[in-house]
């Protein structure tokens, strides 16, 4: 069985919200956006380390966005097979689907006041039922490690649970001998403390104590204190064993938090797979972790990823921040969630989709660490190569604008084209903006004379782009579409390349363009660049040392196109403060107020 869909209806900041999950679940999103929120709902209703006490619901419960007094959250379990369940719950299971409805139901007087709620159970919404208790999470519950674990106290949890599971597991001629070894062990304890016993610092030691004591109180008289060695009886011992690492077979104390999150997850697995009974299980448990990435660095976190998804043998939900762990999951498996107009969240495509799946795989090998990051951003602005990367990171960094803090990417589509990213990014509501050159592109015709025609790939770009957002986001483009009536014969079969046409329809497109967030070059990076303003020409003339017309220069420019900005943006970072006011730096300042937009700021 598998959790498949959580339903949120006032709860927290999800005002209403459905959210599907899969075998593995990755939950991804900006700060604030949620993910815990959404474990902690998960948690209310499967958690047992929770008491009766901590799930009652509290004031900040209530979705404030909505001005309620009551929020529900169900959760909705198909293929539900699992012998132990259906002994459990049989009653609440729907016969043809096997699917189980699971609901924690709050209601409050007003805010502030008396607070009450009801755990049901049913094979559908309409068919719910009060629980009289908890029992189910005998055989339904989610183990749940937090981002702000203690290591050490989980470690030590689950490391004596497996032991007592592989007790419990023991044949009686195994536990015959682990008898006989422990008596041994026992001697060999006796024969340690009796030896300690002997060395003249503990018996000195051990004099003085008493000495002192005797003199504190009357009732220290009829008992001796002694420094030694606690020996644990044979039902305890297990829980004085550690965890330890061997180097070159000296044992020291397994050390480092990365080493330790590892561990537990092993620790966890292990257990997992013993409470299996001749194929059959004891219980089912949802295995949620919070930030595993903690600690480890890249190749560590890749390996957890594959680890998790491939060989754990239960139904995993995860949250992260770490791109090296997003690039491992299947697209199939992302949930992200991000903030709508109205501050609450929701999960982008209902959570987990095939949709999503088939954006991402359509980018093949570029779904690296790089564009994995996009996963994470709140807004991207697409450019066409990394030059245009390296250039507007420089001019942001220059224009104090922030887009680390502002959680912006800035992305490459490197010959992929924008279409493929931008119906990514539409499925995963991020917002976007396309940085486009204004280029010619010459067309070769077989029967139509003259042979070679020219058009302008650039602008047409940029029109398809537009079209495009018009057909995914379902915008108002009418003005646009009325100019590209009006233009569109001008854009193809021209004679040859011709600058004043290039701008003249650069003029009559750009304003409009810019207005859905799509910003087209006047001609290139090299040519906006050089011709800017004058501080520019000068500093960038002063860079090669030359007395080359602008033509030869801009040749330079783009001969070795990301060395020479790199090199430049570097060595000439004061004079970018030229191109604040500029067309140039516009994406920039987009950018920027499309996040003070969804932030409302």
């Amino acid at each position: 069985m598998k959790l498949s869909k959580v339903i949120l209806k006032n709860y927290r900041n999800f005002a209403n919200a459905e959210i599907n999950f899969n075998e593995k679940s990755l939950i991804i999103g900006a700060n604030d956006v949620g993910k815990t929120n959404l474990i902690d709902a998960l948690r209310l209703l499967l958690d047992k380390s929770l008491s009766e006490i901590d799930i009652e619901p509290a004031d900040e419960d209530f979705c404030a966005f909505a001005n309620c007094n009551e929020f529900e959250i169900i959760l909705v379990f198909d293929e539900v097979e699992e012998e132990c369940i259906w002994a459990k719950l049989g009653q609440y299971i729907h016969d043809d689907t096997n699917e189980l409805y699971l609901g924690y139901f709050a209601t409050r007087d007003i805010a502030g006041g008396q607070k009450k709620y009801e755990i049901k159970a049913g094979p559908s919404i309409k068919l719910l039922e009060e629980l009289a208790g908890r029992n189910y999470l005998k055989v339904l519950n989610l183990k749940y490690v937090g981002a702000s674990r203690n290591i050490d106290n989980f470690l030590r949890t689950q490391k004596n649970k497996l032991l007592e599971a592989l007790k419990s597991t023991r044949t009686d001629e195994q536990s015959q001998i682990d008898s006989d070894y422990m008596e041994q062990v026992r001697i060999l304890m006796n024969e340690v403390q009796e030896q300690i016993d002997g060395l003249s610092y503990i018996k000195s030691a051990g004099t003085r104590l008493n000495t002192t004591l005797s003199k504190l109180a009357e009732h220290h008289l009829s008992q001796e204190v002694k420094l030694g060695i606690d020996v644990p009886n044979s039902k305890d011992l297990f829980k004085k064993v550690q965890l330890l690492s061997y180097v070159n077979d000296q044992s020291i104390q397994l050390g480092g938090d990365g080493r330790k999150n590892q561990a537990f997850i092993a620790l966890w697995s292990a257990l997992n797979e013993l409470q299996k009974i001749d194929g059959h299980v004891e219980e089912v448990s949802i295995f949620c972790i919070e930030e595993p990435e903690a600690h480890l660095h890249p190749h560590q976190q890749r390996k957890l990823s594959e680890y998790l998804v491939q060989d754990l043998n239960t139904q995993v939900i995860l949250t992260s921040h770490s791109p090296f762990i997003a690039t491992e999951f299947d697209p199939f498996s992302i949930v992200r969630l991000f903030s709508t107009l109205d501050k609450s969240t929701v999960a982008a495509g209902g959570g987990v989709s095939k949709g999503l799946a088939e954006k991402v795989k359509g980018l093949e090998f570029r779904s690296n660490v790089i564009s994995s990051e996009v996963y994470f951003s709140d807004c991207v602005l697409l450019v066409e190569g990394s030059s245009e990367v390296i250039f507007y990171k420089a001019l942001a960094n220059r224009l104090n604008i922030d887009l680390d803090k502002l959680n912006v990417s800035i992305l490459s589509v490197e010959g992929v084209g924008f279409k493929r990213y931008i119906e990514l990014f539409e499925k995963l509501n991020i917002p976007w903006l396309v940085r486009t050159d204004n280029d010619y592109f010459k067309v070769t015709r077989k029967k139509k004379e003259p042979k070679e025609v020219y058009r302008l790939a650039g602008i047409q770009r940029a029109i398809s782009i537009a079209l495009l957002k018009k057909e995914l986001s379902q915008v108002n483009m009418e003005q646009l579409e009325e100019i590209i009536q009006l233009n569109e014969v001008g854009l193809s079969n021209l004679i040859a390349p011709d600058e004043e046409h290039r701008e003249e329809m650069y003029k009559r497109f750009y304003h409009e363009l810019a207005g859905n967030h799509i910003f087209l070059a006047k001609i290139g990076l090299e040519e906006d660049l050089y011709y800017s303003c004058t501080e520019l020409k000068e500093n960038l003339k002063n860079y090669f040392d030359s007395d080359e017309d602008d033509e030869e220069i801009i040749e330079l420019m783009k001969k070795k196109k990301s060395t020479f900005m790199f090199h430049f943006v570097e060595n000439h970072f004061e004079c970018l403060e030229h191109l604040r006011d500029i067309e140039l730096a516009e994406p920039l300042v987009a950018c920027q107020k499309v996040i003070e937009s969804l932030r409302h700021v």
